[in-house]
């Protein structure tokens, strides 16, 4: 038994452990950063769709003709591109955006209140600094490779109503 492993050089063994273990690794480091992207969720932006704490897994490989309204994308902010945001997709190229009384209209039409789940958690403040009872905002027209973003938790979220309307190049990947 032993002899016949003796009859196989050590290295010939070693190149054909090797070989198969790189091979592996390199595909799971190429899968893992031009594929699918792990995120930690460092806040309560997307409550209680993706939870303060938890990990949310992006596709990289996603089409932007394949984007729609309520996907939610993970994009680098238009004022400072080392900063990633998670956000919901509620306006395409063309569309009318607006709020009023904190509810939220697309070309006149109200947006399903089920596009942005109510929390449950009671350590959320209902109106936060600096925000309004009604919390309205202009009608914006989205322009050519944009979209309009607005965070599930719209109390707390940096979205596109702080940030303005994100080109096409800024968003990274789709929630898989």
């Amino acid at each position: 038994m032993s002899k016949s492993k003796n009859k196989i050089p050590f290295k010939t063994r070693l190149v054909a452990f090797a070989i198969p273990l790189v091979v592996g690794l390199l595909a799971a480091v190429v899968f893992k950063y031009f594929v699918i992207t792990p995120v930690h969720i460092p806040n309560q932006f997307m409550e209680p769709t993706l939870k303060n704490g938890s990990t949310a897994y992006f596709n990289r490989l996603f089409r932007f003709k394949h984007l729609g309204i309520g996907d939610i994308v993970l994009v680098r902010s238009p004022l400072d591109p080392k900063s990633l945001l998670i956000a919901r997709i509620v306006g395409k190229p063309g569309d009318t955006i607006y709020v009023e009384k904190r509810m939220v209209f697309r070309n006149g039409t109200l947006l399903d209140p089920t596009s942005f789940p109510e929390s449950s958690s009671n350590d959320i403040p209902m109106i936060p600094p600096g925000k309004t009872e009604s919390d309205d905002m202009a009608k914006v027209t989205v322009p050519d490779k944009s979209f309009f973003l607005l965070a599930d938790n719209r109390e707390l979220g940096v979205d596109s109503r702080t940030l303005g309307v994100v080109q096409e190049s800024h968003v990274i990947a789709t929630l898989w």
